[in-house]
């Protein structure tokens, strides 16, 4: 077959890129066409995304592969999830779309749980409440805007949204959307009871689309302004990026419900595919919760705070002149006794990490590490730590002996990391791809097109990326280890 070339518009909450797939049948090559930051502006008391320049930098990345490829034939758009854009009736943005990290959702929560509790608000739905989600999102806005409710037209999902400047089609995915809190946990379609009880009304959102839909093709203006040879289809495929990381797994159907995957990065996904939503007790009580894959079934994961403190400390150390080789300091230290929780509160806003790390340590009785090698070494063993707990908790939710896991993203590249993880668990840890939700996004593009089978993907992935089988060491008190890093993680309140 000749071969197929299609755009994944990958964007994080720090940066974009663009990455062109070339699909010769048999195999898929990336090739990285542009990159662009993507931070939210603090705009007044508003902390929002500039779409604008999201838009531009999409269009001067089309221009540069243009320029690269013989041709474009399709591109589809991957996103974080709960953030939105809301739109009149005349197809315009109210405002630019908040960031899930704005605080104007503070003082709406109570009267939220106050309507709808958050035990009965996760049966329902199936997502674990918290205030970065979609619900509490826009109920805020309606507190806030009451006059709203006669103005919104629709409300689209990040990557629908920037879809929809792309081709003037409106349209959310499912996987995008099951991040939102406002998907039935039964019908995965938007729940019209929990839009009443709120006074959201349906029409905004409406239908998801599952499996991948061709949109349309690029607006001919933006063909014409990026001299584009021939219109390009855009695809609403899968709209979250660890929804698209999914699928670059070279994991067998039959495999799934006993292996776990962790996408680790600046934060930490730790799940595992089930056939639907888990809404028992174990799940709720252990923070764990429901988003959708893109063939239609479940991921049950926790979001855990990743490799952002080492960033940070390595951020920090830097502004203070410090240059820092962690690759020889991580060398030179040796395992510890001493833990935080990498989610505990504190850690979670930017600056002063190492001071955070200390207090965490003297708040909880525990020795102070006496060089940076050491600091470093209590974080990495707390993340892998970390990591084990969440594979405990999701094998009692689902029932299901966690056998191996995936792992997955730039924090593949941390060995130690990779290895500690194997060794704490002590399950065959399979790194690969970096670049996981890239071709999760090119997957369901050919998906969609009809190019591929669905039951074929893995082997195509096995062909287009080496994996690498890290298996566990012994360790040496390993069940005291981990019973102090749970004992500690108990001891600070969230």
């Amino acid at each position: 077959m000749k071969t197929t070339n299609v755009i994944a518009v990958d964007l994080g909450a720090s940066s974009g890129r663009l990455i062109s797939g070339s699909f010769d049948g048999k195999k898929i090559e990336l090739a990285e066409q542009f990159r662009f930051s993507n931070l939210p502006v603090q705009v007044v008391d508003d902390l929002q995304w500039d779409y604008i320049k999201i838009l531009q930098e999409i269009k001067y990345g089309l221009g540069i592969a243009n320029r690269d490829l013989s041709s474009i034939d399709s591109l589809s758009i991957d996103t974080w999830g709960v953030d939105y854009g809301l739109l009149n009736r005349r197809g315009q943005l109210l405002y630019a779309p908040h960031s899930y990290r704005d605080p104007r959702v503070e003082q709406f929560e109570a009267k939220l749980y106050s309507i709808i509790d958050k035990k009965t608000l996760f049966t329902q739905t199936g997502n674990q409440p918290d205030k970065i989600n979609t619900i509490l999102q826009l109920f805020s806005d309606l507190q806030l805007n009451p006059e709203l409710k006669q103005e919104i037209s629709h409300v689209l999902f990040m990557p629908n949204l920037i879809s929809y400047f792309l081709t003037g089609k409106y349209l959310n995915e499912f996987t995008i959307s099951s991040t939102s809190g406002l998907l039935d946990a039964t019908t995965r379609s938007f729940s019209p009871a929990l839009f009443e009880k709120l006074g959201f009304d349906l029409s905004w959102f409406g239908d998801v689309s599952k499996q991948g839909t061709v949109l349309g093709t690029l607006l001919p203006d933006i063909t014409r302004e990026v001299n584009l040879r021939q219109p390009v289809k855009v695809i609403t495929s899968v709209g979250h990026d660890t929804a698209a990381a999914l699928l670059a797994l070279p994991i067998d159907a039959r495999e799934r419900e006993q292996t776990a995957f962790i996408s680790s990065g600046t934060w930490s996904i730790v799940g595992t595919q089930t056939p639907s939503p888990v809404v028992n007790d174990s799940a709720f009580n252990n923070g764990l919760t429901n988003e959708g894959c893109f063939d239609g079934s479940n991921r049950l994961l926790r979001n855990i705070t990743g490799l952002w403190i080492i960033q940070e400390l390595q951020r920090e150390w830097s502004n203070k002149g410090k240059m820092i080789d962690f690759g020889k300091i991580i060398e030179m230290s040796t395992s510890t006794n001493s833990y935080i929780d990498p989610n505990d509160a504190s850690f979670a806003l930017p600056n002063q990490m190492e001071e955070k790390i200390i207090d965490y340590l003297r708040r909880t009785n525990q020795d102070l590490p006496e060089t940076k090698g050491e600091l470093i070494r209590i974080v990495i063993e707390s993340l892998a730590f970390t990591y084990r707990q969440v594979l405990d908790d999701l094998a009692v939710a689902t029932n299901q002996p966690i056998k191996k896991v995936y792992m997955f993203g730039g924090g593949i590249q941390n060995e130690l990391l990779v290895q500690l993880t194997a060794d704490f668990t002590g399950k065959e840890v399979i790194t690969g791809p970096i670049e996981a939700s890239v071709l999760g996004n090119i997957a369901s593009q050919l998906l969609t097109l009809n190019l591929v089978d669905a039951k074929n993907m893995h082997e195509i992935m096995k062909a287009s990326y080496t994996v690498q089988h890290i298996h566990p060491q012994p360790c040496i008190n390993l069940s005291q280890k981990y019973t102090t890093f749970q004992s500690v993680s108990r001891m600070i309140g969230n």
